[in-house]
């Protein structure tokens, strides 16, 4: 009896060896992630893509996130082409490119983020608020944003990051250097409405004096064909167009255009 329970137990151990020893030799990648295989800490060829893999099952899976993620700067600061110092928060989403990600896990594991962009990202900022001036910077904010998502994808290609978008927050200058710079915008919002009214003005007037010119021309033309045609003429003709086609009861002068004989 002890022999045969001894046998069992033989018997249900090297089954759960064989067992582990093929579990052992699957993997599972999930959804939105590549598989790196390393044996004896060499780094192999080919990528694991999503699903369920066979593998030796000495080797080793690290998962690669193919996902969007988001680096944030806050409080970064950056200078101006007219030497203010600008303050922001940063937030920048990327992700790193599915064919490259054996050169990327060789070269960089899983810190490309610290390492890489980051670094990147802050110095693409400053690079891009010294080609402006502070006015710039608070009034075309969604230009600014353009350069600086142009400047990043440029930088990071090589790396074979993909930047999705870019996006600036709480950009500001000093409290004093702000309201200065706004009290200058406005003055020259001011300043263009002036001007635009200005011109508003000419136009109208223009216009009235033409009308009066027309009005006046108009004036003298009927004069002269009042001149030429006679006077008495003319009045006759301006009774007759007036007339309702009714003569009067009673009258004491004479009907000026109605001839009897």
């Amino acid at each position: 009896m002890f022999l045969f329970n001894l046998r069992k137990g033989a018997y249900i151990a090297g089954a759960a060896l064989v067992f582990g020893f093929v579990f052992s030799m699957f993997t599972q990648v999930p959804s939105g992630s590549v598989g790196v295989q390393t044996l004896f800490g060499q780094i192999q060829d080919e990528p694991l893509s999503e699903g369920a893999h066979l593998i030796n099952p000495l080797a080793r899976v690290q998962e690669m996130s193919l996902q969007t993620f988001k680096a944030s700067l806050p409080k970064e600061s950056a200078g101006t082409k007219d030497l203010q110092v600008i303050h922001t928060d940063l937030a920048v989403n990327w992700r790193i490119r599915r064919d490259h990600v054996i050169n990327i896990y060789r070269n960089y594991r899983n810190t490309i983020g610290e390492t890489i962009l980051l670094p990147i990202v802050s110095e693409s900022l400053r690079a891009v608020t010294a080609r402006h001036d502070s006015e710039e910077l608070l009034t075309k904010r969604d230009a600014i944003s353009s350069e600086l998502l142009a400047e990043l994808r440029s930088k990071l290609s090589p790396h074979h990051i993909d930047i999705v978008g870019v996006a600036i927050t709480n950009f500001g200058f000093s409290s004093e250097y702000q309201q200065a710079i706004e009290a200058k915008v406005v003055a020259a919002q001011k300043k263009l409405k002036a001007e635009q009214d200005l011109q508003r003005i000419e136009v109208e007037a223009k216009s009235r004096i033409a009308q009066a010119e027309g009005e006046a021309k108009a004036i003298s033309i009927q004069s002269q064909a009042i001149q030429s045609s006679g006077g008495a003429n003319y009045v006759q003709l301006q009774a007759i167009q007036k007339w309702d086609g009714k003569l009067p009861t009673t009258t004491t002068t004479a009907i000026p255009f109605l001839n009897l004989k």
